[in-house]
């Protein structure tokens, strides 16, 4: 048996809803029967090994793109020494098919599609699940609709219309309240609208906790951090770790840490001061552009995760961003400034002293630095303009 449940209240809805979220608002989840009992098995793929764990009837390997199985490599010592940990370790989701973590989620609204005869599918996306959903469409020959902010990436957007998606970008007032308007559409036009925290998207994002399951050899590590924007990514982490331990495979769970850019923190803002509900953010600007959701719907729910199983909230100012990027990019690792912020996180935390020197923590790197050039504009290139009757010269200057 398979049904949607209010993350907050526990209000029951049937697996097949079009609606994302519950009558009262709150995030929805899948509730799969016998989780207990649910075991690993032989597979190729991930979705393969964890099938039992996953609420799909079916699964076609032919919508594959080949996500997952992303390396989880030590960080080095420049990223380590920045940060001040010393089990540091980095999820490379940059290496999935269109080099961001929203590759799991979109194969799992594939399944979902296919198993319910749809042969359309629309998102809304500031660029990176945009690209991703019109990716999975093209390779299992369902349509996909793009609905994006006005601000969105022209990398993202050429990507998504290279795919055949059709784009459909929307001015308003801010992103939230786009988002709002546009996930209200799905009656009128009987459209499954996936959003960054609708249910389905989580459980493809839950097999990245699996993954880390198998890595780690059945250990968890202490903290995970990850950008947080809508909320799908960091509950669907924590439900696959719910999950695997519901079902015995491990002793306890790691604690998230929800990192977000001091511009736009409407949650970690709201768990540093103790509230119960979301702080909206609005007329922002930060250079982190693919976690730009002010007023998170299901926010409340990771605020009141945080609260019962003492997560760590931690953001990142615009300037420590850039500097993050550099020293990202510096360490061998390009990625996005939305990604570069969780290294902003754990520094601040380490020398909060809130994480210990010796505490295993795990960076979510979750796009690629190739998927936003605009914001590259901030940093400083070293490059060396020459001529022939120059060049060994400078060649010289460049080797002192």
């Amino acid at each position: 048996m398979r049904k949607l449940v209010s993350t907050l209240t526990g209000l029951e809805y049937p697996f097949e809803r079009f609606e994302e979220f519950a009558d009262n608002g709150e995030a929805l989840e899948v509730a799969v029967a016998g989780v207990e009992e649910a075991r690993p098995r032989p597979g190729r793929h991930i979705w393969e090994r964890f099938a039992e764990f996953l609420p799909f009837k079916a699964m076609d390997a032919s919508a594959s793109l080949g996500e997952g199985n992303t390396p989880l490599v030590d960080a080095g010592g420049r990223l380590k020494s920045f940060a001040g940990v010393n089990r540091l370790l980095l999820k490379n989701e940059t290496q999935n098919p269109t080099w961001s973590f929203k590759d799991r989620g979109s194969l799992a609204c594939i399944f979902m599609a296919q198993e319910m005869g749809e042969r359309t599918t629309a998102t809304i996306s500031t660029g990176n699940m945009g690209h991703s959903i019109a990716a999975y469409g093209a390779r299992s020959g369902i349509k996909a609709l793009v609905f994006v902010p006005e601000f969105a990436p022209r990398e993202k957007l050429m990507a998504m219309t290279m795919h055949g998606a059709t784009v459909i970008r929307v001015r308003a007032p801010d992103y939230a309240a786009m988002k709002k308007e546009v996930l209200g559409l799905w009656k009128d036009f009987k459209l499954r609208i996936v959003s960054g925290n609708g249910p389905i998207r989580t459980e493809g994002y839950k097999l990245t906790a699996f993954e880390l399951f198998e890595q780690l050899q059945g250990e968890p590590p202490d903290y995970i951090a990850v950008p947080t924007s809508a909320c799908g990514h960091i509950r669907g982490l924590f439900k696959g770790f719910r999950e695997l331990l519901a079902a015995g495979l491990i002793g306890r769970l790691p604690r998230m840490i929800v990192v977000q850019a001091a511009n736009n923190s409407p949650i970690v803002s709201a768990i540093k001061q103790g509230v119960k509900h979301v702080i909206p953010f609005s007329n922002f600007h930060t250079v982190a552009e693919a976690i730009t959701t002010g007023n998170p719907m299901g926010g409340d729910e990771i605020i009141a995760k945080a609260s019962e199983h003492g997560w760590l909230a931690e953001d990142a100012a615009e300037a420590e961003i850039l500097e993050a990027q550099r020293v990202f990019a510096e360490a061998g690792w390009f990625v996005e400034s939305a990604t570069a912020t969780v290294l902003c996180a754990v520094r601040r935390l380490r020398a909060a002293g809130r994480i210990g020197a010796g505490d295993s923590v795990v960076l979510m790197l979750t796009g690629a630095g190739l998927k936003d050039l605009d914001a590259l504009k901030h940093q400083s290139f070293n490059v060396i303009e020459s001529n022939l009757d120059n060049v060994r010269s400078d060649l010289e200057r460049a080797l002192l």
